[in-house]
């Protein structure tokens, strides 16, 4: 986008951004954590309704935030507009006041991959102290029937030797089907077809939600006992409208390179996985 911006972009700037406190903290409870350590630099200056701006970016969840934050390194000149009073999106953290202080929860995502890219930008903003790694020999859990149930986790290992701790390990996927009481028989069973016999091909013409795929491979009670509280967890999204492709892209591709292997006709996604943990690995990067 020029300099020379649209009258439908001024209006849209004036409409969206009529003051700072868009961008400030809010005076309430919600304290997004983009909103204090990038505020001063997404901050919109309400001298003249007709400012031109390189590039506008719509919405300030922690994409939009991101974007900005990227783009405000380089020299253009950027406006973030948010209709909420403060940023972040489903990323909060909210204060609380009682007679015992001050107490903090945290509202949407409760994890996150430790790219680089992320430990990047959580360096920039001056808040990687604050980061918090978890034990990775140490299983996610799922609250199921009032009761807690770990789910398959190699123990940090790289390439092959992480592949044989998912499969083999303490926390691996045989204990985790034969001793593991998430899944009942039936769904182990169903699982264990998608995952090691083959399962129905994707549909065409049709992008698939998280759902869609997890239960075309896996079956019902995969999806519904470990991706959805997954999947809100990590994403704060609904699995159900979610593009599979778009929000799970590396898992989604080990059913391509499942369909590569010649012998696997039926495309069965362990091997997929095995076959190709230096794809995904690199992908990763």
């Amino acid at each position: 986008m020029g300099k020379s911006t649209t009258a439908s972009l001024l209006l849209l700037s004036s409409l969206t951004i009529t003051t700072t406190s868009a961008f400030a903290p809010s005076t309430r409870t919600y304290l997004s954590p983009l909103t204090t350590s990038a505020s001063s630099a997404l901050r919109a200056s309400t001298s003249s309704a007709a400012a031109e701006y390189d590039c506008l970016v719509i919405g300030g969840g922690i994409s939009g935030s991101t974007l900005a934050h990227n783009l405000h390194n380089s020299d253009l000149n950027i406006l973030l507009t948010e209709s909420r009073d403060y940023l972040g999106g489903n990323v909060q953290s909210i204060a609380i006041n009682d007679d015992d202080g001050e107490f903090i929860y945290e509202r949407g995502p409760n994890s996150f991959a430790t790219q680089p890219s992320i430990v990047r930008i959580a360096h920039e903003l001056g808040i990687d102290d604050q980061l918090v790694f978890a034990n990775e020999s140490l299983p996610p859990w799922v609250n199921f029937n009032g009761k807690l149930h770990p789910l398959p986790k190699g123990q940090g290992g790289k390439g092959p030797k992480g592949q044989l701790e998912l499969v083999f390990g303490p926390n691996g996927v045989l204990k985790f089907g034969l001793a593991g009481d998430l899944l009942s028989w039936p769904g182990k069973i169903r699982a264990g077809i998608g995952a090691f016999v083959g399962h129905m091909a994707a549909p065409e013409n049709k992008e698939e939600t998280i759902q869609d795929w997890v239960q075309r491979i896996l079956g019902d009670e995969v999806f519904y006992r470990i991706i959805d509280p997954f999947v809100s967890g990590v994403y704060a999204g609904d699995p159900t409208t979610l593009s599979m492709k778009a929000a799970l892209p590396k898992i989604s591709r080990i059913e391509q390179y499942s369909y590569g292997i010649e012998w696997n006709k039926f495309g069965a996604i362990f091997y997929g996985g095995v076959g190709r943990p230096g794809g995904v690995a690199k992908e990763r990067k």
